[in-house]
């Protein structure tokens, strides 16, 4: 399979997690600023997600070929996981985004982090923490609309129960799935073709 011919990741243990607070920042303020798009309507989320995960690729396998140590993705999951229940979202959010997060860091760990494919899977597999924030809807959708109007009113909420059924999610769910692929793969291309040659990587 082929590999990122960069120079082998450097550092101490306390650089490795300073390296992970920052991409995890980073991670965060672009999802977290592509997500404010949700606040001119629900309908925007179906731009919103998408193009987060077409620009945090990049941050991700940047990230994966900087550190190159198990636990950096899990970390990330954790704190992000935490971030989004304290912005409001439901458990099944953390849940889904350590269990998330673990499993591609063992992806990645399998190909030493320098394996494109298995940084690529990695990546998407990841990204499916998007799927505990959905969660509620199939099980408690009434407690979760009415959370919905009490943060957003309750025009935006039932807006947003009318677009995200069950079916449409699932469909969505998909969707962000191939797009997740091609992000992972943007990412690898501007690696290879750009930090790779400046020696950031």
């Amino acid at each position: 399979m082929p590999e990122l011919r960069t120079r082998s990741a450097s550092g101490t243990n306390a650089q490795k997690i300073v390296y992970t607070g920052v991409f995890t920042a980073i991670y965060f303020v672009v999802f977290f600023a592509i997500g404010m798009l949700g606040f001119f309507g629900p309908q925007f989320m179906f731009v919103s997600a998408p193009l987060a995960l077409l620009i945090e690729g990049t941050v991700i396998v940047l990230m994966l070929n900087k550190i190159r140590s198990f636990g950096a993705l899990t970390i990330l999951g954790i704190i992000v996981g935490l971030l989004m229940m304290l912005t409001g979202h439901a458990w099944t959010t953390l849940a889904f985004t350590v269990v998330a997060s673990f499993l591609a860091d063992l992806v990645a760990k399998s190909g030493n982090y320098t394996d494109e494919k298995k940084n690529i899977f990695a990546y998407v597999i990841l990204q499916q923490w998007y799927i505990g924030a959905w969660l509620p809807i199939f099980y408690a959708a009434d407690a979760y609309f009415a959370d919905i109007a009490v943060q957003m009113g309750q025009e935006y909420a039932d807006h947003m129960q009318a677009i995200f059924t069950p079916n449409i999610i699932i469909i969505f769910t998909i969707v962000n799935f191939f797009v997740a692929l091609i992000g992972g793969w943007v990412g690898t291309k501007i690696l290879r073709k750009n930090f790779a040659k400046a020696g950031i990587a």
